[in-house]
């Protein structure tokens, strides 16, 4: 489903967790968004630079010709917030995009709110961007 937080539009995509294959698995969704990938894995981190950044755990999706579909560290933000991104080349330029993970508080749902095309590369601006977007997202 697209949304609108402070003028940027994001993309909210549902996925419930499959306890017998440990995935997240995506919802339907009238409109699919073909960025992410069908199924979510969470795993802990074992790059050392993805640790120096706060991710203790990664998520990913499921490898494709020795290739994840899908990769991004799981940086804690608040309770059951996290933030990640995600980045793709358009005409030999990359575009990164900033995902806010919703876990459920009994971690059977994820909600990833995907902001295409939408990154701050300064971490504290980001940070601020991200904790307003959950004040919000809680408050509703």
């Amino acid at each position: 489903m697209e949304k609108l937080f402070n003028f940027v539009h994001y993309k909210e995509v549902k996925y419930k967790l499959n306890s017998e294959t440990g995935y997240y698995q995506k919802e339907p969704d009238k409109i699919p968004f073909l960025k992410l990938p069908s199924d979510l894995k969470i795993e802990k981190t074992v790059k050392e630079f993805l640790k120096q950044q706060g991710a203790n755990e990664i998520i990913t999706g499921r490898i494709k010709n020795k290739e994840r579909l899908f990769f991004t560290g799981l940086i804690p933000i608040q309770n059951n917030f996290f933030e990640g991104d995600n980045y793709e080349f358009i005409k030999g330029v990359k575009k990164k995009s900033l995902i806010v993970f919703e876990f459920s508080e009994s971690n059977e749902f994820l909600t990833l709110n995907y902001f295409n095309h939408f990154y701050k590369e300064n971490k504290e601006e980001r940070f601020k961007f991200v904790l307003s977007f959950i004040q919000q997202k809680t408050t509703l």
